[in-house]
């Protein structure tokens, strides 16, 4: 002890007092040291001699070198629940979730809802902005990249063009004629023939990019947590669907001018969009339980997702929606085929066990065709007394046709289908009833977003196939199951869409990025296991 008392007293004029001013410290004990004590008191006695001895600069590159090797400080009692930039940007992720929800279930652009909810997508994105960010958790550069493209193809349509670019684009002859007739110079106008509703379209991606910002620092450790929280959009929705149709609720939670009355829309104003949300949780279902732990907790897991999905499936069908029911078929059947059927009973007999998996495919049916005897397969109703070459959707699609190939290349602006339909809208179609979008997404974004919309279209489906492509050798790898599970809950949105509109609603676009997570490669997962397989780490965690 009293050489190192000594040894204090040499080292303390480095740092700014002298020896005769040195005080313990309060709370500190001193106690008799035994041998071993001793011992080690004296052989760092001696680095610390040698420390003293040498210049500052080199003590300060040891120092600083072991502090660059050691590894990062951790909680002595980090709890699931510990505050930590991670479990902060889950927390805002549920909140902004929460917010979509509740306030983004309708397509238009006139919503009230809209006004709350954009600000709290950008104070969101500033919070996690702010949020430190260790390492990107998934690659999400690819969907990064086409959603920063998408958001210039619309930005560039709001620039003001001199007359003569302007009047030689197509579709604009004309709109050209009005500052003819008024006898007015032709002024400089943007590529958007309604301005107004091309800036509410790029507003639209807002949602998204929260969501993103949000899941882009969420790790594989956190993902039951994301996949849960889904899950309960999902049940919470449903309960308010059977609320609708019993009569105890008028609607969605918040109110809208329009919604579908007396049907199981849950958040949503529109049975078809609400229909093929609820079909994406067939494979985020079936990703939970294959990723469910061994034991009974795994077999509680993998019970629990077979009811819910025949609850999904049932709701499906009561909502009513034709286009969402064969949707969600075919993601039921999809999300089956994501992986083998033989963890389900894995250890029973065999002939038992092919008796359950068969009944997994057989009650689905069983229980449509009982919805049909008891009236309530609304869907089927429709699909059977409706004449569908009367429909609408059927009978405008030559007009559609005609208007998208006059607007090509470059289209008449995000989001302005509706002015620009009626200005074309021949006589033996007005009727009572307006088509204030094609019901066919894809015809709609050709008409007003051009070829390059469909540019970044076809390169979000080529970065599908190719996640697909790559991870096709192994079925059972926990990567592979989320990139098909993703892929399924993408297809489910974008067949919808050919039939409808579904993802213009704040709440479908929030769950397409979802599925871009689970498609995105787990950078995290990858450098974990490089770390463990490394030779410095010697096998070992």
């Amino acid at each position: 002890m009293i050489d190192r008392l000594q040894m204090m007293s040499r080292k303390l004029p480095e740092g700014g007092g002298g020896a005769g001013n040195w005080r313990a410290p309060s709370g500190w004990q001193t106690e008799t040291p035994d041998a071993g004590d001793q011992a080690g008191d004296r052989a760092g006695d001696r680095d610390a001699d040698r420390d003293a001895d040498r210049p500052r600069p080199e003590r300060r590159r040891r120092e600083g070198g072991s502090r660059r090797h050691a590894p990062p400080a951790r909680a002595a009692s980090r709890g699931p629940f510990a505050l930590s930039s991670e479990n902060v940007r889950l927390a805002v992720f549920a909140l902004l979730f929460t917010s979509i929800a509740f306030f983004g279930g309708s397509a238009r652009a006139d919503v009230n809802w809209l006004l709350p909810l954009r600000p709290i997508c950008l104070f969101a994105i500033a919070v996690l902005v702010v949020l430190p960010l260790r390492e990107r958790a998934h690659a999400m550069t690819v969907p990064a990249v086409l959603l920063a493209a998408l958001a210039l193809s619309i930005a560039v349509q709001l620039v003001p063009l001199p007359p003569e670019i302007w009047t030689s684009l197509p579709g604009r002859a004309r709109f050209a004629e009005a500052a003819v007739v008024a006898g007015l110079d032709q002024p400089w106008r943007p590529v958007s023939l309604v301005p107004w509703l091309t800036w509410n379209s790029l507003f639209a991606l807002l949602p998204a990019l929260a969501v993103m910002t949000a899941l882009w620092g969420i790790g594989p450790r956190h993902r039951d947590r994301v996949i849960l929280g889904f899950l309960a959009f999902l049940g919470v929705s449903i309960l308010l669907g059977i609320a609708q149709v019993a009569g105890a609720l008028n609607g969605p939670p918040l109110h809208y001018r329009f919604f579908a009355q007396d049907s199981a829309i849950g958040f949503f104003a529109n049975r078809n969009h609400a229909a093929a949300v609820l079909a994406t949780g067939f494979p985020v279902l079936r990703l939970w339980s294959l990723t469910a732990p061994l034991g009974r907790a795994g077999a509680r897991r993998r019970i629990f997702a077979l009811v819910a999905a025949l609850v999904l499936l049932v709701m499906i069908v009561v909502t009513g929606s034709r286009t969402g029911m064969l949707v969600g078929f075919a993601a039921f059947a999809a999300s089956l085929a994501m992986a083998p059927l033989d963890e389900l009973g894995a250890k029973l007999d065999p002939r038992k066990a092919w008796m359950v998996r068969v009944g997994v495919v057989a009650v689905p049916l069983l229980v449509v065709v009982l919805l049909v005897l008891f009236g309530k397969a609304v869907a089927l109703d429709r699909i059977v007394d409706d004449d569908l070459l009367a429909e609408q959707r059927v009978m405008y699609l030559p007009l559609l046709l005609d208007l998208m190939r006059g607007f090509l290349p470059f289209g008449s602006g995000f989001g302005t289908f509706d002015p620009v339909y009626r200005s074309f809208e021949p006589d033996w179609a007005i009727t009572t009833k307006y088509l204030n979008h094609a019901h066919n997404d894809l015809l709609e974004l050709l008409m007003t977003g051009g070829v390059f919309a469909l540019a970044v279209l076809a390169g979000f489906i080529v970065w599908i196939a190719v996640r697909l492509w790559k991870t096709r050798s192994d079925a059972r790898a926990a990567e592979a199951i989320s990139v098909r599970a993703g892929a399924i809950m993408a297809a489910a949105l974008l067949g919808a869409s050919l039939t409808d509109y579904p993802l213009r609603t704040p709440i479908a676009g929030a769950v397409l990025v979802l599925a871009c997570w689970l498609i995105a490669r787990p950078l995290y997962d990858m450098r974990t296991a490089a770390r463990t397989r490394s030779p410095r780490s010697g096998g070992r965690r």
